[in-house]
């Protein structure tokens, strides 16, 4: 029997076919035409502090029923401290989901407009354009 699971994890280990990699691509851009998108996520609210708030999620989408299936093209590595975040697209329509999560205790997240409790998030989705050799900037913002 163990010889058998052996046998099977050859074949199917040998059977990867990795993905091709140029190795003068050093930042992994795109090939072919692209443009920037500098997606501005600066952590600001009315009723809560800013070090109550963590950055949760930043994604790209080629169209909305990709985004809603969790399907991203691009996606963010966030950090508490970082802002701004670019990414390397090729011309065409795009969709950008981010989150925020509040790390308030009791009612605190609540009557800062957070659904629910402690970790409640908000969500803000936006459409842009990349046009090749230009930068588009997004704000992201998200209502109370």
């Amino acid at each position: 029997m163990k010889k058998a699971q052996y046998v099977l994890l050859s074949v199917l280990l040998l059977g990867c076919d990795p993905a091709a990699v140029d190795p003068d691509n050093k930042d992994l851009t795109p090939a072919g035409p692209t443009g920037t998108l500098v997606a501005d996520f600066p952590i600001t609210h009315v009723w809560i502090a800013p070090e109550r708030i963590i950055r949760t999620d930043l994604h790209i989408s080629l169209n909305a029923y990709d985004m809603y299936r969790g399907k991203y093209i691009q996606s963010a590595n966030l950090s508490d401290s970082q802002e701004r975040y670019s990414f390397f697209l090729p011309p065409g329509n795009y969709y950008l989901e981010a989150a925020i999560a509040c790390l308030c205790e009791g009612d605190s997240c609540s009557a800062g407009g957070f659904p629910g409790n402690k970790w409640g998030q908000k969500h803000a989705s936006y459409t842009f354009t990349i046009k090749e050799d230009q930068i588009t900037e997004v704000l992201i913002r998200f209502l109370k």
